[in-house]
């Protein structure tokens, strides 16, 4: 993840999803910075005090119980921080959506946009739902079957207030399927014309339909669902390298190799090292 102000505690962070204070980490900045384009989506949710953001170049201010989304790869830059400010900012990369579909088929769409007004009730609920979380990603033990559900169940309460918000409905449909077909058939299937021809719709329509409500392409999200798999496997069995890379149907193990490597910065293989040295250690 990258940000242009945050301190290299925060920035050798590489968990997908991250939970920070604001006034721990945020307030040391020099305000305000040049806008720059995510390579991922943050939350901003304020307890006290004012925050300022430039969202794709139109600024939005909030105060306590206010929250703010930053799509993956908007403009955006941090214009303004009140002295007392109080709040949480999470990080979270496209990735933690589809490790939650792989482990709870889960079904709703969560749409996407800038601005959230919460009542007193959801801001409340927010503000514990994310003290919880930071708690969780404060351990050294790694839990994402604990911690994602917590997570999407913030995005789920912010998804209510986008019930007025006017999106593409036909987009929406489209997106729902594609994903319900990619997480059916991706151990067989993994090119976009597949699943382009499922839905009887061209190539370059479906990836338009993806990008706008997902914020990728409809590759990277099969490409994602493919990883979190071979992840699955990678720690949760005791088959080789290539006797995964067969089950997922990838003609090779050296082009799987070449493949998870290029998604994940590493090989099959040194993925499983480091993460079972992990879990050796919290044992």
């Amino acid at each position: 993840m990258y940000l242009p102000y945050l301190d290299y505690k925060v920035l050798s962070n590489t968990n997908s999803l991250q939970v920070y204070k604001i006034e721990e980490y945020l307030t040391g900045i020099v305000k305000p910075v040049s806008p720059y384009r995510t390579t991922f989506s943050f939350i901003v949710f304020l307890i006290q005090g004012a925050f300022e953001q430039l969202i794709n170049f139109e600024n939005y201010r909030i105060s306590a119980g206010e929250c703010l989304h930053v799509k993956q790869g908007v403009w955006t830059a941090t214009q303004y921080l009140s002295e007392d400010v109080k709040g949480f900012i999470v990080f979270y990369e496209s990735d933690i959506f589809t490790q939650y579909l792989l482990m709870y088929n889960q079904k709703e769409e969560l749409k996407y946009v800038p601005y959230y007004n919460l009542d007193y009730y959801d801001g409340q609920s927010i503000a514990a739902s994310l003290l919880l979380l930071y708690g969780e990603l404060s351990f050294i033990e790694n839990r994402p079957e604990v911690y994602i559900p917590i997570f999407y169940s913030i995005l789920s309460r912010l998804n209510y207030y986008t019930a007025n918000y006017d999106f593409n409905s036909r987009e929406l449909e489209i997106a729902y399927k594609f994903k319900q077909l990619v997480m059916d058939s991706h151990i067989r299937e993994k090119s976009v014309s597949y699943y382009a021809g499922e839905l009887c719709l061209s190539e370059n329509y479906l990836n338009r339909c993806i990008k706008n409500v997902i914020g990728r392409s409809a590759k990277q999200f099969i490409n994602e669902v493919n990883v979190e798999y071979a992840k699955v496997l990678l720690l949760n069995t005791k088959s080789d390298i290539s006797e995964i890379a067969f089950e997922l149907h990838f003609p090779s193990p050296s082009y799987f190799s070449k493949f998870f490597k290029k998604e994940t910065g590493m090989s099959p293989n040194q993925f499983r090292i480091k993460n079972k040295i992990k879990i050796n250690y919290i044992e």
